[in-house]
């Protein structure tokens, strides 16, 4: 076979290319989602362990004679260790705010807003909104539009997508992103669709999306104002 022969070969079409990158967000999205689990029922198994010997330990002190209190600063003694602790994680130019809550906002446990964005938006990219909406979507999502519409759960989120499908046609549509924050992310989408007067119109639209333990249990829509 010839260099010319290879290098033709090696090329791929538009949509071997879309398939390619349909199969590597699959993977990504199949690939996490098992990490999820498999964090989960490690996390279970130990917070179970760790209660047995936590149930084990209230036995063995409630059978123990209690010590005779000192006369002392033993407790005084571990609570200037803490705070001495405390002092030395907090860097010295620090800002101290005066209103701000002292525990920060996050996502839990699980994968975190940025990987759940990622697939989100390559699964979304490569043509399968579906298969990221059912590896990702908490069974009881609120799903909001920009008119205030909430749809409720699973349920609720496969009732508005069949309505979509059927009264309009997507000619276009790219999601970029995702913005990342602790406790989320957003989705910016930009696209063309058919309306079902017939019309066509530029679609500029983002989605704000907020995770808890893994899963997507808020998702916001909000159009462009222009």
């Amino acid at each position: 076979m010839s260099k010319k022969e290879k290098k033709s070969k090696s090329i791929l079409t538009p949509e071997e290319l879309a398939a390619k990158e349909a199969r590597k967000a699959t993977k990504l999205a199949k690939k996490l989602a098992e990490k999820s689990a498999a964090k989960e029922a490690k996390r279970a198994a130990k917070d179970a362990t760790k209660e047995a010997t936590k149930d084990a330990t209230r036995s063995d002190k409630a059978s123990e004679p209690k010590p005779e209190k000192k006369a002392g600063g033993k407790n005084k003694k571990n609570a200037d260790k803490k705070a001495d602790e405390k002092a030395d994680k907090k860097p010295a130019d620090a800002p101290r705010f005066k209103h701000v809550r002292k525990k920060k906002l996050s996502s839990g446990k699980g994968p975190t807003p940025q990987e759940i964005g990622e697939s989100l938006v390559a699964l979304f990219n490569a043509g399968k909104s579906d298969e990221a909406e059912s590896t990702w979507y908490h069974r009881k999502i609120d799903s909001i539009e920009d008119d205030g519409s909430v749809f409720e759960g699973w349920k609720g989120v496969q009732e508005k997508g069949k309505w979509w499908k059927e009264n309009f046609t997507v000619l276009s549509m790219k999601a970029s992103g995702p913005y990342v924050c602790s406790a989320g992310f957003t989705v910016v989408y930009t696209g063309r669709v058919r309306m079902p007067d017939g019309t066509e119109v530029d679609a500029h639209e983002c989605g704000v999306y907020t995770v808890e333990d893994g899963r997507i249990v808020r998702e916001q829509f909000m159009k462009a104002a222009f």
